[in-house]
């Protein structure tokens, strides 16, 4: 055969029959059965078979991160703190966000270890009766992952204003860190007041240990000074009265 016609073949393989490429050359019997002069496919698919699992095999494989382990404890609080919980992230990097905010430095420290003071002033059930403001704590979910427990709540809280008293639920998430000793809080209320928290806590190594909390406060310009003090001494009262009760072995 010409060699043209053989590139005619190859190019046109519906027309032309096209030589076995796996097929001894004429002469030499090569792998083919020496009774048939077939070639063994059999063979052939279960070495490409086998080929591929030794492939899959030595693969990394995909493994799913695993979900975060969660608590859900719905209540009648828990579509208010949904829908004002979108209100807080819709505003989280809004450039026109016209809000003023304040930021306060509030250390103190306490006379007892630092796993002790971690354990109370981390949980906010503790808050209850020392916040001047705070009446009770309602949980929506507690999640665990990667070593941080993340709370959904809402806080109920009587608000002092002037001559009258304000009915407020704060909406709030708390992120624990337990292994660096450290938390964040964040909160959004009405009318449009958030509040960003930063914990930590320092071992001193002489028994005592220093927490410091980090406040910023955001509320509209006319707002910003009345919610800042307000906050700002609400959380000394609490801070205090939580040293107190650490001391004296209350907590």
């Amino acid at each position: 055969m010409a060699i043209a016609e053989k590139v005619t073949e190859i190019r046109n393989p519906l027309f032309s029959p096209v030589r076995n490429p796996f097929a001894p050359a004429p002469g030499n019997p090569g792998i083919a059965d020496s009774r048939s002069g077939k070639v063994p496919t059999v063979k052939f698919v279960m070495g490409c078979a086998l080929t591929v699992v030794a492939s899959a095999l030595s693969s990394p494989v995909a493994h799913a991160e695993p979900a975060p382990s969660c608590s859900e404890s719905a209540n009648g609080y828990t579509p208010e703190w949904q829908a004002s919980w979108s209100i807080y992230e819709a505003e989280q990097g809004d450039s026109s966000d016209g809000r003023a905010s304040v930021e306060a430095d509030l250390p103190i420290t306490i006379a007892a270890g630092l796993d002790k003071v971690w354990a109370v002033y981390s949980d906010i059930r503790n808050d209850i009766g020392r916040h001047p403001f705070l009446k009770d704590v309602i949980t929506h979910r507690t999640c665990d992952e990667d070593g941080v427990r993340v709370t959904d709540f809402t806080a109920l809280e009587d608000i002092p204003m002037g001559p009258v008293t304000f009915p407020g639920h704060t909406q709030a998430q708390q992120r624990v860190h337990a292994a660096e000793h450290y938390y964040t809080s964040d909160s959004w209320d009405v009318p449009n007041i958030t509040t960003h928290q930063r914990i930590t806590f320092t071992d001193n190594g002489d028994g005592t240990t220093t927490v410091d909390e980090r406040l910023t406060f955001l509320a509209d310009p006319a707002l910003i000074q009345f919610t800042a003090d307000n906050g700002t001494a609400s959380h000394r009262a609490y801070q205090l009265a939580l040293k107190r009760d650490i001391e004296n072995g209350t907590l």
